[in-house]
C-alpha cells in the first residue's frame, strides 16, 4: 500500500484539525447556543471543549452504559452539556465550578436544552469542594485548574469505580510539558506521570487538541 508523504507542516496540521472537526458530529442547538454565548461574552472561548473531545466523552458514557458522571471544572458547559445530552433518564452529571459568570453561561444552555434536571453545579473552589464529594462514580473528567491536576487526581481515583474512567484535558498545556518553565506545565507533568506510574490504572494519552488522557481503573 502506498503511502502519501506529507510536509507535517504547522499549515497541513491545522487544516487537518479542520478536516477532522468537520466530520465530528453535529451540535446540538444548545450546544451552538453555549459556544455562541462564550465567545460573544467572554474572552476564553478557546478553553471551550469542543466537539472533538465532547463528542468522545459522549462515546465513551454510551459505549460502557455510564450513568453517573463527576466534572472537575466546568467552564460554560460545553463537555457538562454534552454529557448530559447521552445519559440515561436516571443518569446525572455533577459539576464543580467556582466562576460565577461561566457557569450563568452554562445554566443558559441547559435551560434550552431543557437537561438541567440531569446536572447539579456546585459553586466553589474545586480544590476544596473536591474533598466534599461522597459516592462512586463511572466517569470523571478533569478539566479545571491545571495547577492543581495532581490534586484532583488523588482526590477523585477514590471515587472512581472498577471499570470506570477518567478523563483529563489540556495535559500537553500547549506544549509546556516538553519545557517545564511554568508552575502549570509542571504540575501537567506531574499529573501525567503519577497516572502512568499509576499500577491500578490503565491509560492512553492522545493528541487531539491539547492532549486528551483517558485512564481506566482495573
Amino acid at each position: 500500500m502506498q503511502q502519501d508523504t506529507g510536509s507535517n507542516s504547522a499549515s497541513e496540521k491545522d487544516d487537518l484539525r479542520k478536516y477532522a472537526l468537520a466530520h465530528s458530529g453535529r451540535e446540538s442547538e444548545a450546544l451552538q447556543f453555549i459556544v455562541k454565548a462564550t465567545s460573544e461574552e467572554l474572552e476564553y472561548d478557546d478553553m471551550l471543549s469542543g466537539p472533538q473531545v465532547g463528542g468522545l466523552l459522549r462515546l465513551l458514557i454510551q459505549t460502557g452504559g455510564f450513568s453517573k458522571i463527576l466534572e472537575v471544572g466546568m467552564f460554560t458547559g460545553y463537555a457538562t452539556l454534552s454529557i448530559a445530552e447521552v445519559l440515561p433518564d436516571d443518569g446525572s452529571v455533577t459539576c464543580l465550578e467556582m466562576n460565577t459568570l461561566y457557569a450563568s453561561v452554562a445554566a443558559r444552555g441547559f435551560a434550552k436544552a431543557g437537561l438541567g434536571h440531569k446536572i447539579t453545579v456546585i459553586m466553589g473552589n474545586a480544590r476544596e469542594t473536591v474533598q466534599t464529594i461522597n459516592g462512586t462514580y463511572d466517569l470523571i473528567f478533569i478539566d479545571a485548574d491545571k495547577q492543581y491536576y495532581p490534586e484532583y487526581y488523588k482526590c477523585v481515583k477514590p471515587l472512581l469505580r472498577k471499570g470506570g474512567i477518567i478523563v483529563a484535558d489540556n495535559v500537553f498545556w500547549y506544549g509546556g510539558v516538553l519545557t517545564l518553565e511554568s508552575r502549570k506545565s509542571k504540575a501537567i507533568d506531574e499529573f501525567n506521570a503519577l497516572v502512568a506510574e499509576d499500577l491500578e490504572m490503565e491509560s492512553v494519552m492522545l493528541d487531539i487538541r491539547d492532549g486528551l488522557l483517558i485512564a481506566r481503573k482495573k
